[in-house]
């Protein structure tokens, strides 16, 4: 592939994970006989406008549709982050009962159900979780977003003041179109706002698990701003966020329509020391995730080795990226647990791991539990211990270690 927003064939390939299924396509009994299909799950970095992204792109309805059992009000963290944006961009942007709020990949609706009741709303969102939301009487149409739907959109229900997309701008394939149908869809003082994991994160936190094959590309604050400029569009503000392990919101306009925050040289600032412009430091990366690796697996055979049980706590897409590069299958993990999920009795994606009810740790008392969404240990941890969970946590990254 070349680069998804300049162009550019010359692209430097930093790390390859392996071949990968769909990191949220989790598995009915009887699929388990079928064949699964996987790709490569590869990065590269742009030396021209220094983006990040995979090498290969799957086709969007094998990652989205049916398949597809994520849901975002099972993260108490995103209801936390979602009630707070809407809250802030209704006071920031006067926001009354002539305006209308999109929000692109609304999955459950969990988003817009923030809004007051007066803001005419509207989610679009292809997938099987789209369901929920109109359950819950949250019009929302089941479609991928880009230039026709935008444009269907407009003519029938008019312009939006804000269009959201929270963790959903990096996963779209067909960028071009998306970019078009947002210009389309903004009012003439419409605020796009987008939230991606944030590539300096990523970097520092060693967050490999963060890569999969729903998410294309891996911002930084600099192809962003190139990226809206080439559609008359311009980041006037942006802020760094905790949810998913760190993330970058910006919000963008249409020309010269708000005022640029002082935010943006500061954070253009804190990237250029952090290296994020540099070859270099995506090699010293992926290095590192080699080195996370090894270590991980030394200490989960040590335990195996002494007959002990472990079990991975949560089902997130994270975790199959970890499963699946260090191959911990059924031998290693005994199951998954999760709590109030549409996950619980599938199988994960590649190495079949079983999911079952939080519950079942209780009653079992497994001697360890790998913690795959490792970047919520203060949250989780604690609540486990208090339920009565008395193993040992094992922490993957961003180095792996025993939690005593």
């Amino acid at each position: 592939m070349k680069c998804q927003i300049c162009s550019n064939e010359n692209l430097h390939k930093f790390l390859s994970l392996g071949n990968h299924p769909p990191s949220d396509r989790f598995l009915k009994k009887e699929d388990l006989n079928k064949k699964e299909p996987t790709y490569p799950l590869e990065v590269s970095f742009c030396n021209n406008c220094k983006l990040v992204q995979l090498t290969h792109a799957v086709d969007p309805s094998i990652l989205f549709t049916d398949s597809f059992v994520y849901t975002t009000s099972s993260s108490g963290e995103l209801v936390k982050n979602f009630s707070e944006l809407v809250s802030n961009l209704t006071e920031k942007f006067n926001l009354n009962s002539k305006d209308f709020a999109i929000d692109i990949g609304s999955n459950d609706g969990t988003l817009l159900s923030n809004y007051s009741k007066e803001i005419k709303v509207l989610g679009i969102d292809p997938s099987e979780s789209a369901k929920l939301a109109i359950q819950k009487n949250i019009p929302t149409l089941r479609e991928f977003f880009n230039e026709q739907t935008a444009k269907k959109v407009s003519v029938k229900q008019g312009k939006a003041k804000i269009i959201t997309a929270t963790n959903v701008f990096a996963h779209v394939k067909e960028l071009d179109s998306f970019m078009k149908g947002i210009k389309e869809l903004l009012a003439e003082k419409g605020v796009f706002v987008q939230e991606s994991h944030y590539l300096a994160d990523m970097i520092s936190g060693m967050e490999y698990d963060s890569i999969y094959l729903e998410h294309l590309r891996y911002y930084s604050l600099k192809p962003l701003i190139k990226l809206f400029e080439l559609y008359g569009l311009e980041v006037f503000d942006a802020e760094r966020i905790p949810t998913h392990g760190g993330s970058l919101r910006v919000y963008v306009c249409k020309k010269n329509v708000y005022p640029v925050s002082e935010n943006i040289a500061e954070i253009i600032k804190e990237e250029e020391k952090a290296g994020l412009y540099e070859k270099k430091t995506f090699d010293d990366f992926a290095l590192k995730v080699k080195e996370t690796k090894t270590k991980l697996m030394e200490i989960l055979f040590s335990i195996k080795k002494q007959e002990k049980k472990i079990v991975g706590i949560g089902a997130p897409a994270k975790g199959n990226t970890l499963l699946n590069y260090c191959e911990i299958d059924s031998n290693i993990l005994d199951y998954l647990a999760e709590r109030e999920s549409l996950k619980i009795g599938r199988f994960s994606p590649g190495m079949h791991l079983k999911v079952l009810d939080e519950s079942n740790v209780f009653s079992d008392q497994p001697d360890y539990a790998l913690l795959l969404a490792w970047n919520l240990k203060n949250i989780i941890v604690p609540k486990l211990k208090e339920k009565g969970f008395n193993g040992k946590f094992i922490i993957p990254n961003p180095v792996p270690h025993i939690l005593e």
